[in-house]
């Protein structure tokens, strides 16, 4: 039975990309959100066995290796060249972040023993993703509960401000925001980032056909053999230290090498690397979805929910207010608030919706840069609002 389970949580992501790709219904959802719903049905039909820790173990594995693999397709130098106007916007995603959850610590103290991890866990999901919400919160050793009710709320709160920023975010936003105006220096080149834009299908066709395809596939085994060498590396290095796993130690580690690593030229361009990260985080969806028991949500607390929900709307607020300041265009800072609540998986759908596609490589860039810098952001509140 756990093999049975091991395979379908293994396999199961693939046909959610494919039902994301050929279901005009669904284009509108992202596979990650996806990987949520159908986790959470699955976990509480009661006629499915399931192995709830089975599942989170496997989500817990899934984060370290995922972390690399996305860093590797990283262009910091690139990114710091040539998109200024984004890099600003971004910047003020941050600031936003950081802000909201200092208030709702500061605010929200006395009704929530974890505030200070759940802060540093927002701090990670708001300027990165899923992945450092994960790694942010296993690091910091939070309940289990916190955990799911995090993921949880972040899954119905996302879901909302996403139909809002395909719908009418951009003639709201547009009220107080200049219009987009095209840009030589937003349209530069990613590297390999950019096979995630429309074109992404037919480079793949190309480069999967004969010796090229094989060697595609070689060199994305050598960097998932990598990535699983750092995350052993990272392990040890931990135990070395503190004489035990500790998780965050682990996490900062792991992200180190994955973002150095991407300074390399020849990982940088390995092509899949991206895709390989966001197929793992797929699986991480899909088992913490599993976990999530929706009676026990329902009847718990409404902190965590409310907590998250402060965070996020004040960030966002903060960062339309710094943008107006700053004389960002709306589609600009559409897709950096795009990059920094959700990550790069939501950039191409968002874009789409705005009709900008101009927009898509520095949205994807912003946020790969938000899931390096995400972790360490993420521990730094969380310590601070700790011993503040």
């Amino acid at each position: 039975m756990e093999i049975l389970q091991v395979f379908f949580l293994m396999v199961l992501p693939c046909f959610i990309i494919k039902l994301t790709r050929i279901t005009k219904g669904l284009s509108f959802l992202s596979p990650i959100l996806l990987a949520y719903i159908l986790g959470i049905i699955i976990g509480n039909i009661g006629f499915i066995p399931v192995d709830r820790v089975l599942a989170m173990s496997i989500s817990e594995i899934m984060v370290p290796l995922a972390i690399p693999l996305i860093l590797f397709a990283t262009d910091f130098k690139a990114w710091l060249k040539n998109a200024k106007k984004t890099i600003i916007s971004f910047l003020i995603v941050i600031i936003g972040v950081l802000i909201s959850s200092t208030l709702a610590g500061f605010l929200l103290s006395g009704y929530f023993d974890e505030y200070w991890k759940l802060s540093g866990m927002l701090v990670g999901v708001y300027t990165g993703g899923t992945p450092n919400l994960m790694a942010v919160g296993m690091g910091l050793n939070v309940s289990k509960e916190t955990l799911l009710l995090a993921n949880a709320s972040d899954a119905v709160l996302g879901g909302i401000y996403f139909l809002f920023l395909l719908s009418g975010a951009r003639w709201l936003f547009g009220k107080v925001l200049p219009p987009f105006q095209k840009s030589m220096s937003d349209v530069a080149s990613y590297g390999q980032v950019a096979a995630t834009n429309e074109g992404e299908e037919g480079e793949r066709s190309k480069g999967q056909s004969g010796m090229g395809g094989r060697r595609i596939y070689t060199r994305l085994g050598a960097a998932l053999l990598l990535s699983i060498a750092f995350t052993g590396i990272s392990v040890s290095l931990s135990f070395l230290r503190t004489g035990e796993i500790n998780v965050g130690l682990v996490m900062l580690i792991v992200t180190s090498l994955g973002l150095g690593a991407s300074f390399v030229k020849k990982i940088r361009e390995i092509e899949g690397t991206y895709e390989a990260g966001q197929y793992l985080i797929l699986v991480f969806s899909l088992a913490i979805g599993i976990n999530i028991n929706l009676s026990e949500l329902f009847s718990s607390s409404s902190i965590i929910f409310f907590y998250t929900a402060f965070v996020m709307s004040l960030s966002i607020l903060i960062h339309l207010f710094l943008a107006v300041i700053f004389r960002i265009d709306v589609d600009t800072m559409i897709i950096t608030s795009t990059a920094g609540i959700y990550g790069p998986a939501f950039v191409g759908p968002v874009a789409s919706g705005i009709k900008n596609k101009e927009v898509i490589l520095s949205g994807l860039t912003s946020g790969l840069v938000g899931y390096a810098l995400g972790n360490y952001l993420g521990f730094a509140l969380a310590w601070f609002l700790k011993f503040c």
